[in-house]
């Protein structure tokens, strides 16, 4: 695994118009009136662009599911505790979880990936191990990670998009599992769309409103201490994600 991130410079495949434009006079002979399949038709001509292909399929799917805990846990910010992250990783490999049933019935890959959890689970059937550290740093009181910790989440990312278009699949779905981490996605937002926490945290596993309130102060505390340092997108995920929203990134800019 590489610690470099000259990767994320690559340019990204443009969509093929031409088969753009191949798939929609197809759609025009097809027995049926025009726009008759509403919002279908035109993912249809999307997903046409995206595989270049006027025939464009999404039978070979292939979902990850990225899991890791998070060090603003510790501030109260969720309904459950830490654990739950390992106990999930242990449902995954049980085939316990709803995303498991889905894949199931979508006759796709599952792959799921454990990059650290305070409740280490151990090797398990079904989960690969990849931990980076326990959990992420509390970024109330400093950086989410380090630098070579995010190179190493965006690598993870990376890892599965590849080994996805190994498999030759026609569609990618990212997923995380990680207690605390709609609080690191709610300051990565604000930092990002420079929007106030009240507009955007939410209840998460289901806080109440003065659990909300509590979440949106602590948010506060976390973007006041790091406003300095959030000039580039890169830096903001280092100080203010997890791993598995890192990998998450790293998987669809790979996939790009």
């Amino acid at each position: 695994m590489t610690e470099s991130l000259e990767w994320l410079q690559l340019p990204a495949a443009p969509p093929s118009e031409t088969a753009r434009r191949e798939a929609e006079a197809r759609q025009r002979v097809l027995t049926k009136p025009r726009g008759a399949l509403g919002r279908l038709e035109t993912l249809a001509l999307q997903l046409a662009a995206l595989q270049a292909s006027a025939r464009p399929s999404a039978e070979r799917v292939h979902i990850v599911v990225f899991a890791a805990d998070h060090g603003v846990a510790a501030e109260g910010v969720s309904a459950y505790p830490q654990a739950v992250t390992g106990e999930m990783l242990r449902n995954f490999a049980r085939g316990g979880a709803a995303i498991n049933v889905l894949a199931q019935a979508l006759g796709a890959t599952l792959d799921v990936v454990n990059l650290g959890t305070v409740n280490d689970p151990g090797a398990l059937d079904r989960v690969r191990s990849n931990p980076l550290a326990p959990a992420t740093a509390n970024f109330t009181l400093e950086p989410a990670m380090s630098a070579k910790q995010l190179a190493r989440a965006l690598d993870a990312g990376r890892d599965a998009a590849l080994r996805a278009s190994a498999e030759r699949a026609h569609v990618f779905v990212g997923g995380e599992m990680g207690i605390g981490n709609t609080t690191a996605a709610t300051a990565l937002a604000c930092a990002l769309l420079n929007i106030e926490p009240e507009s955007l945290a939410g209840p998460g596993t289901g806080l109440d409103a003065a659990g909300i309130a509590h979440k949106v102060a602590v948010l506060r505390r976390a973007l006041a201490r790091h406003r300095e340092h959030l000039g580039s997108p890169l830096e903001t995920l280092r100080r203010l994600g997890g791993f598995e929203i890192a990998a998450l990134v790293g998987s669809y800019i790979a996939c790009a």
